[in-house]
């Protein structure tokens, strides 16, 4: 009997670490087929999942927004302002018909569970304006890597963190959106799927915000339209469970030298099923399953090594010199 009650416990410890998450589809705003929802009702956000998705709407500047809005819009085609709300894909992550976007810088309060917890990550897109923008230019915009494909050109998203009273938390993520700084003019790209950003280094926070930067500046700030598409934003409601050791296994091995020239080894008792190493953007560069990691490969720079235990995993820095 104590052997069948203490299985119950830990299946039940297995199953919730499973489940312990919640995804923001947008779905549940229930808009219509080709709409949009941009806060003129000023009710000044949406919740979905257990986040809220700040918005601004002002209509002395003539019905202006920025934050958050949603949308089921799917014109890949027009380039336009006046088409702002689609995404370049055409639908949401899988074919889903709802996405979110920010325009300007967006803001996200955890709620419920997810307050003070961890971000899982979520799936980003470009949308069609920014998109054709970027990849044709305009009179308002140059063309990404100029006439002659060499202009080291780029356009990228942070998202930055906060934990409780507003103490900004250790760790903000970057990712691009566009990126022709390669020499190599074959690995530039504008990026027109959905993409997943792991955002598992902010933790114990309560809100974030997104913000743009792009190599095209003007005299009013960046040219390139400061839009970016969301979908599947995934909160983790609760804080990892320790009872099964895992989560002090993981964080307790070691990972030396660091800084790294050549060699990266891992060493403690925990089960490792595997490792990520992703740059700061969340581009997976290298992965694998032995303990000694050649990273001789990778530039100089900051990296995020990820290990995979049997159910859970654990992410820290490591510098390569």
């Amino acid at each position: 009997m104590r052997k069948f009650v203490l299985l119950l416990v830990v299946a039940l410890q297995l199953g919730f670490v499973a489940n312990a998450q919640t995804v923001s589809d947008f779905e549940n705003l229930n808009l219509k087929d080709s709409s949009y929802w941009n806060g003129a009702d000023h009710s000044g956000g949406f919740q979905s999942g257990n986040a809220f998705f700040v918005n601004f709407f002002d209509t002395v500047a003539g019905d202006f927004w920025n934050g958050f809005a949603a949308s089921t819009m799917n014109d890949t085609v027009t380039n336009s302002y006046t088409n702002q709300y689609s995404v370049i894909s055409g639908s949401g992550h899988q074919g889903s018909k709802t996405f979110g976007l920010t325009y300007g810088s967006g803001k996200i309060r955890l709620t419920g569970s997810a307050s003070g917890k961890q971000v899982a990550g979520v799936y980003v897109n470009n949308g069609t304006y920014a998109y054709k923008d970027m990849l044709l230019g305009s009179m308002f915009s140059k063309k990404f890597g100029g006439a002659s494909g060499n202009d080291s050109d780029f356009f990228k998203i942070t998202f930055s963190a906060w934990k409780a009273d507003g103490n900004p938390a250790d760790t903000a993520i970057e990712f691009y959106l566009a990126d022709f700084r390669n020499p190599d003019n074959s690995k530039d790209y504008i990026l027109k799927d959905w993409t997943w950003v792991d955002l598992r280094a902010l933790k114990d926070i309560d809100s974030l915000e997104i913000t743009f930067a792009s190599s095209d500046i003007g005299d009013w700030g960046i040219n390139t339209p400061t839009y970016v598409y969301l979908d599947n934003f995934t909160t983790l409601d609760a804080n990892t469970p320790t009872t099964l050791n895992e989560v002090e296994k993981l964080s307790a091995l070691s990972v030396y030298p660091n800084p790294a020239n050549e060699l990266l080894f891992i060493q403690g008792d925990a089960f490792l099923k595997g490792y990520e190493i992703r740059d700061l953007s969340g581009r997976l560069l290298l992965e694998g399953k032995e303990q000694v990691i050649s990273v001789s490969s990778l530039p100089q720079g900051c990296y995020i090594l990820t290990l995979k235990g049997l159910e859970l995993t654990h992410s820290r820095k490591f510098i390569k010199n």
